[in-house]
Order: structure tokens, then C-alpha cells, then sequence
């Protein structure tokens, strides 16, 4: 299967070196990490035990961390073994699509969007379908309307990222009680 370019070269590339351009395309900032995850990481970087792929799932205080994160979160209780840390976002949102969508399922996400989502839907052989963002009041809202009228049969997640890539829209407590909403409605996966 081969999946299109979206040509973000000859955007970054038309934006050039203007200082007054803010570049979003790899959400690149100049916020330095803090100062005590720079350290964390120097002290680990000789010990074998953090320099290796295994176990696959992720180092288990690591995993305990996040479940105990979740449950403050969410008042839910979580365990270390429902938890598995990647490497990075991306290799998760591809993770969580393998695991939940099969060949011709539709997959809802917001226009416009990381270009990546789209090619990590369609490298699991799902349908992307757009809902977009509409520009009001100087900010961008998710249309609503629009996402459940994507809905249809063939439907199996709603896809999304907060802030979302490019447009830096952060949904409001609304939005995500309207997705949450239409994925109960019409049974679907929210990633």
C-alpha cells in the first residue's frame, strides 16, 4: 500500500527561517527539558539495566507509576500489568490502532491534523474520516455537528490529539464530554 506524501517539505520550506513563524510541524520549541529530567537521565545513562529494549512492556516502576497516576486521575484502579510504556507517542497511537481497528474500519479524526495519524490509520488498513476544526472567535472549536454526522456503521474510534497538531486547539471540558459521548453512543474506541 503506498500512502500519499502531505507535502509538509514545501510548507516548512515556504515558512523558511522567519523568526516571527512559530514552526509546529514536528511541535518543535525552544522550552528547554527540566532541569531535574536532565539530571534523572545523566544518572542513568551507564546502568544497563536503562539501556535496553526489554522487558518490552516497559521497567515495572515505571508502569506502577503510571497506574497509580491513572487512578488520581480518574478515581479508577489500575494495575502495573494493564500498563505498557513505548517509546514514544507515535509508536503508542500505532500501537493502540493495531490493537483496536481492523482492515475498512472508520476511523474519525479532526481536519486538520497530524499528517501521521493519517498514515498510521491508513498503515493498519483503516478509513480515515475528517471532522473539522472550525475556526471561532480566534480559536479553534471542534465541529460537533460534524462528528456525529461522520458516524456511520463501518465507524470504530475517534482518533484525536490534545493539543491537537497543528492548529494548538485544546479542546474544552464541552468537546470532550460531546466525544465521550458519541463513543458511548455508537460504542467506539477513543485514542
Amino acid at each position: 500500500m503506498k500512502i500519499p506524501g502531505f507535502s509538509i517539505d514545501k510548507v516548512a520550506a515556504a515558512a523558511g527561517t522567519d523568526p516571527k513563524v512559530l514552526r509546529m510541524e514536528n511541535l518543535d520549541t525552544d522550552l528547554a527539558p527540566p532541569h531535574a529530567a536532565i539530571e534523572a537521565t545523566k544518572a542513568i545513562l551507564g546502568v544497563d539495566d536503562f539501556n535496553s529494549y526489554l522487558p518490552f512492556t516497559g521497567q515495572r516502576p515505571l508502569r506502577e507509576a503510571v497506574a497509580e497516576k491513572l487512578h488520581k486521575q480518574t478515581g479508577k484502579a489500575y494495575e502495573a500489568d494493564q500498563v505498557i510504556i513505548t517509546c514514544g507517542g507515535t509508536e503508542a497511537m500505532l500501537n493502540a490502532l493495531l490493537a483496536t481497528i481492523n482492515p475498512g474500519d472508520e476511523v474519525i479524526l479532526t481536519d486538520p491534523t497530524y499528517a501521521g495519524m493519517i498514515g498510521r490509520v491508513q498503515l493498519v488498513r483503516g478509513v480515515p474520516r475528517l471532522v473539522p476544526w472550525l475556526p471561532i472567535n480566534g480559536e479553534w472549536r471542534l465541529d460537533l455537528v460534524a462528528l456525529q454526522k461522520a458516524v456511520n456503521k463501518k465507524t470504530r474510534a475517534v482518533f484525536l490529539m490534545n493539543p491537537s497538531m497543528p492548529t494548538g486547539a485544546v479542546m474544552t471540558l464541552a468537546e470532550w464530554q460531546a466525544v465521550a459521548e458519541c463513543c458511548r453512543e455508537h460504542d467506539l474506541w477513543l485514542i
